[in-house]
């Protein structure tokens, strides 16, 4: 019995000493694959394979085709342009981004001008116009006699609009502007006559648009 027990192990180490051999090989030659593997297990488990076939799967791994160093710095430097390719086509797309953010930047700058010229030329033409109506509303009361001016100067102040009897009256003559303010009788009329000249003391209403046009 102890026999056949040494026996059988003699066959077990004999077996894994050939895997390793035939492993051993295969790796050094750089021709271990699966195919390799499996006959090497096919062995190891009894299949029946002969030393000529032993053989036969040591000569093919021997006849296994390896890439050669040229080859292999071939597909390296294939591999390095293509690196290079993608690396060149991201500069790219970057450079086409900032080429079109910095045309965006332009375009907007040159709208934010235009828009700016339109504006100021638009309140030029609207502060002409309120000029040329003002004028005209100030030759016009002049032409009325006083009574009438008065009366329509109080409505004006009624209307919240004692800026603009504060400039008609200071653009009337002084003896026109004199008969006109005389007719101011009544209490409230007197303090609306009150209101008038505080604000002409004051300034106004140059005064308030020159501090507007500062903000």
């Amino acid at each position: 019995m102890g026999l056949v027990i040494r026996l059988f192990a003699g066959i077990c180490i004999a077996t894994i000493v050939t895997q390793g051999i035939v492993l051993g090989v295969c790796a050094g030659r750089g021709t271990l694959n699966a195919g390799s593997i499996t006959q090497i297990v096919a062995l190891l488990n009894g299949i029946d394979i002969t030393g000529d076939r032993l053989r036969m799967i040591v000569e093919q791994s021997e006849s296994t085709e390896r890439p050669t160093y040229d080859q292999i710095l071939m597909a390296r430097t294939r591999e390095g342009l293509d690196m290079d390719l993608r690396l060149d086509s991201q500069k790219r797309y970057s450079k086409e981004l900032e080429d079109k953010f910095a045309e965006l930047k332009r375009d907007q700058k040159l709208f934010d001008e235009r828009r700016e010229e339109f504006f100021a030329k638009l309140d030029e033409v609207r502060k002409g116009v309120m000029d040329d109506g003002m004028q005209e509303l100030t030759e016009t009361l002049q032409a009325l006699d006083t009574e009438q001016a008065k009366i329509q100067l109080v409505r004006m102040i009624e209307d919240n609009r004692i800026e603009d009897v504060v400039s008609i009256i200071q653009a009337t003559p002084i003896d026109k502007r004199s008969d006109i303010l005389a007719e101011f009788v009544s209490q409230p009329e007197e303090e609306m006559l009150a209101d008038i000249l505080r604000m002409i003391g004051d300034g106004e209403p140059a005064k308030s648009l020159i501090d507007r046009s500062g903000k």
